[in-house]
């Protein structure tokens, strides 16, 4: 059956159809008329999709001054003592390792339902439309890099992570999609916050329902921070995995 609709009005319209099997009118006939959507896909999200940023990896944000995203987990890592690593096994070894390490790093990732944005150097950007998730993938990249050091009979790679949640502003960089805003700068200071193996939260990322039961096995400090150019205090959180017999 072929239907053609003719758009008379000088105003853009959109049209769609609908498709209801008798079941589904039976069980929706005492209903409130109208249309119900679910499972849509935010804008947020989809930017936090590695699919979608593999398939995409030049989509550009239309708008000029950028898209503004309500809210975004973002994580960053880096390599403690990089330098050094270069120079004491050469750098055609110390690249191939952290050539692996971002392999390692990109699967966590998307496991956790993220988006690598970028590498800098040793370091790697990535976003999460849940902050849970980023938090997962925190964890997860300790425990990887854990296996990843123990397959070497070495501690080649030493982890610091950094990440904080809030408003962000969306942009095309480059030809890519890259993220700006103080939620960015903070998530970036405190990676560098962290040392070797440690995890530094925001107080908002810690607070966040759940999170204290995905952190459960990690040692947390509390701390009070001042972070440049920004004016009020920070509270913030460094997190360790708990060895045998601490409290």
């Amino acid at each position: 059956m072929t239907y053609n609709l003719t758009n008379a009005s000088p105003a853009r319209i959109v049209a769609f159809a609908l498709s209801i099997g008798e079941a589904e009118l039976a069980a929706s006939k005492d209903t409130p008329p109208g249309v119900r959507l679910a499972g849509f896909l935010s804008g947020s999200r989809l930017l936090s999709i590695q699919t979608f940023r593999d398939l995409f990896p030049s989509e550009t944000v239309m708008s000029a001054g950028g898209l503004a995203v309500k809210r975004m987990a973002l994580l960053f890592t880096d390599i403690k003592g990089s330098t050094a690593l270069y120079d004491r096994i050469g750098d055609m070894k110390a690249f191939n390792l952290v050539r692996q390490h971002f392999g390692v790093l990109r699967d966590v990732i998307a496991a956790n339902h993220g988006a690598l944005v970028k590498t800098i150097g040793d370091a790697v950007m990535a976003s999460f439309h849940e902050p849970l998730d980023a938090i997962r993938a925190a964890l997860g990249m300790l425990a990887q890099i854990r296996r990843f050091n123990d397959s070497a009979g070495e501690e080649l790679i030493m982890l610091k992570i950094g990440a904080h949640v809030g408003p962000c502003l969306a942009v095309t960089l480059n030809e890519r999609l890259d993220y700006f805003g103080q939620t960015v700068n903070l998530a970036a200071r405190l990676q560098g916050l962290a040392a070797e193996n440690e995890i530094y939260l925001s107080d908002e990322m810690y607070g966040l329902t759940g999170a204290a039961d995905l952190l459960a096995a990690m040692q947390s400090d509390a701390q009070i921070i001042h972070v440049k150019g920004i004016e009020r205090e920070i509270a913030v959180h460094a997190l360790r995995t708990r060895h045998q017999g601490q409290p």
